[in-house]
């Protein structure tokens, strides 16, 4: 089965673990919580593929992928949105694992360094962040590699908008089918918003709870 055949697993967070224990090659990513042994051995055990981020909570492992020589290494990929009144440039360094790296099943280590400015070039910001992946050199093109990190990060902004704007975390719904079904309403939400065309979830919520009936609107419903 070649490398574009293989299905493509969504990326996941801390719950959603078990959608790896497929038997069908896939990869999965996650945050950094899940940057830990266990986690690598899990995937890698079922024949899958991890991305994983890598920050100082794993400080061995943080400190040997940041003395790497990324300086001396060109860029293999880069990619420039222009949208929201910024300009949005992303670029991806990689390199093959030593074998010294404090971490199992890894094959590369990438750097995405990402550069932000408005439209009129003012007002710069950049970070950068570290990954390992145990996905072989000869199968995801540098592109990939950062469309795969790309989308996990999007999958985090929505967490952190859930969190943020809804108070997520505050919750205390623990039992049963309770925080899978808080957290499918607000996602419903947040969907319902940015069908009806508001990109300001924070903003258009308080529109929505000043009157009854605007929610309705929103799904299509009458009273």
């Amino acid at each position: 089965m070649s490398w574009s055949r293989l299905p493509i697993m969504p990326p996941v967070r801390s719950c959603r673990w078990a959608a790896c224990s497929t038997r069908v090659p896939g990869w999965c990513t996650a945050d950094a919580l899940h940057t830990v042994k266990a986690t690598a051995d899990y995937v890698h055990r079922r024949g899958g593929f991890f991305l994983l981020p890598v920050k100082q909570n794993r400080a061995a492992l943080y400190a040997a992928c940041d003395t790497l020589p990324w300086a001396d290494t060109p860029i293999a990929h880069q990619h420039t949105d222009i949208g929201h009144g910024r300009i949005t440039r992303r670029t991806i360094r990689v390199l093959p694992a030593p074998d010294t790296l404090p971490f199992p099943h890894v094959q590369q280590v990438y750097l995405i360094e990402r550069y932000v400015t408005d439209t009129a070039g003012r007002s710069p910001s950049a970070a950068a962040a570290l990954g390992v992946t145990n996905l072989p050199p000869t199968r995801p093109a540098p592109p990939s590699l950062a469309g795969y990190v790309k989308d996990h990060w999007g999958v985090e902004s929505l967490h952190w908008l859930r969190d943020t704007c809804y108070r997520e975390d505050a919750s205390r719904a623990r039992t049963r089918s309770g925080p899978r079904i808080l957290a499918s309403l607000r996602n419903l939400a947040i969907g319902a918003l940015r069908l009806a065309g508001r990109r300001d979830i924070a903003e258009a919520t308080r529109w929505a709870n000043r009157y009854m009936n605007r929610p309705f609107t929103i799904l299509g419903l009458t009273l």
